[in-house]
């Protein structure tokens, strides 16, 4: 059954058959949550308000042939977050806590800890828009449609800053190799 016809049935009064959108959403809202938040208590609170929030707004869901229904699962989960933020922490700004978060004992396991939290590093230096659409583009693998739809930019804008950070990226990777090999061969 596909995700609109489950919102239909929804719609028609059968809110029973909002589990299998809750099966099929739970672990990818969770794991967006938990990047943005480093919690596991708080985003498993946040993701539960994510799917109280849908399951009760539910009949403000515009089916037409642009439906998303995945887009309006991460654009909740977006706003929950922001307004989570924006009341448990008001003498800071919001935007500090979109970034991706790391927890050391999260990375511990990966080969490549290093090389991550310079790529993470690097990611806190750009805007905070782009960094949004890079992190719902390369690790929750929306489509370009789906970020347009939860970021409010055009297709071929979130295209834009996709291409141009991983530009950014590129040559920052790469000035740091030059200067890697430099250092060896002055060794040498």
């Amino acid at each position: 059954m596909k995700d609109i016809e489950i919102i239909e049935k929804c719609l028609a009064g059968e809110k029973e058959y909002f589990g299998k959108l809750y099966d099929k959403y739970i672990d990818k809202i969770y794991k967006y949550v938990y990047l943005k938040t480093s919690s596991k208590e708080i985003a498993e609170d946040i993701t539960q308000d994510v799917f109280l929030s849908a399951l009760d707004k539910i009949d403000t869901f515009q089916i037409d042939e642009q439906s998303n229904v995945n887009a309006w699962f991460y654009r909740i989960a977006h706003n929950k977050i922001i307004n989570f933020y924006k009341t448990n922490k008001e003498d800071e700004s919001v935007w500090d806590y979109l970034e991706i978060g790391i927890q050391q004992d999260f990375w511990q396991d990966l080969d490549n800890k290093n090389k991550l939290e310079e790529v993470v590093s690097f990611l806190k230096t750009i805007q905070t828009e782009h960094r949004e659409i890079m992190m719902l583009r390369i690790w929750e693998d929306l489509s370009y449609k789906e970020i347009a739809e939860i970021t409010g930019k055009s297709v071929s804008n979130c295209k834009k800053i996709v291409s141009r950070v991983l530009v950014l990226i590129s040559a920052q990777f790469i000035f740091f190799g030059f200067l890697i090999l430099n250092l060896i061969w002055k060794i040498l």
